[in-house]
């Protein structure tokens, strides 16, 4: 995944750090019972968000604890785990499969490429078990794909085809994660969830093309600001409106449990990652 949904740890007390180094603990170990220990190497902070979030609104039971892992082998630690944190680590395995495939065919990494092979079987044991979500990565990762490949034809010399709407991309990666944000497509929540992920797919996804700006423009990769000839900083704004649509749909949910520690995600982590990368180009230019 992408790396930014991550909380603001300067803000949060020592309990509410603990609560979150649980809840990510439970996920890994959701990873490795539900879908195999090498799936633990897809864990992302990314996900943990998701975990926090459903379990917020529906208060399952959760199996807490103390116990040592393959990463952690020598000391006890705590974990918490629910069906909250087994269904983020399905969505967690079905969207790391696509994001090493998507790094294989961009860059020829071999690596992605042996991480993809070593995920496959995972997946599809994730599309027996849970297909909606392989459904909707499937369609989603189809659809973006294409999007991005009219826009690398629009682009060519001498072509006559449409240039695809700027944001196209964007918008589709939203879809996509609103639909892995529902988790029981018949409940009374589900269209608040599937707003607030779409929402904050697509925030992430121009986040990820202003952060990612340099990188793609050197290798040929596609990037909706590097076709539009933006720079990176004039995403600013539009990103501030993003996220104050995300935090809108957030709000609007009942939460209460984990509440602090959410709002810390939603509120200031996003933009760490941007921050710092600003604060380093401002240093370079000073």
């Amino acid at each position: 995944m992408f790396g930014y949904i991550v909380p603001s740890i300067e803000v949060l007390d020592a309990d509410e750090r603990e609560r979150y180094h649980d809840v990510y603990c439970g996920l890994c170990r959701s990873l490795g019972e539900c879908c195999g220990q090498r799936c633990r190497l897809a864990l992302t902070y990314d996900l943990t968000f998701l975990a926090l979030l459903l379990g917020s609104l529906y208060e399952p039971d959760e199996c807490c604890g103390q116990a040592r892992c393959a990463p952690h082998p020598v000391k006890p630690h705590g974990f918490a785990r629910s069906e909250c944190t087994d269904y983020a680590a399905d969505v967690t395995v079905a969207l790391a499969y696509y994001k090493a495939l998507d790094d294989w065919q961009d860059d020829r990494s071999v690596r992605a490429r042996a991480f993809a092979a070593m995920l496959a079987g995972p997946y599809r044991d994730v599309r027996v078990r849970n297909p909606r979500i392989c459904e909707a990565v499937d369609a989603g990762m189809a659809d973006i794909g294409a999007l991005e490949q009219a826009a690398f034809a629009a682009a060519a010399p001498e072509a006559d085809a449409a240039q695809p709407a700027p944001d196209a991309a964007a918008n589709r990666f939203g879809a996509l994660m609103g639909e892995l944000f529902v988790y029981r497509p018949d409940d009374y929540w589900a269209d608040d969830l599937r707003r607030l992920g779409a929402r904050l797919g697509k925030f992430v996804y121009v986040m990820d093309a202003a952060m990612d700006f340099e990188d793609d423009r050197e290798a040929g990769s596609y990037n909706p600001l590097v076709a539009m000839n933006a720079r990176p900083e004039d995403t600013h704004d539009s990103l501030k409106v993003l996220m104050g649509g995300v935090a809108e749909a957030f709000e609007r949910l009942p939460l209460e449990r984990d509440l602090h520690l959410m709002r810390s995600v939603v509120y200031a982590g996003v933009w760490q990652k941007y921050n710092t990368q600003q604060s380093d180009k401002e240093k370079r230019r000073g």
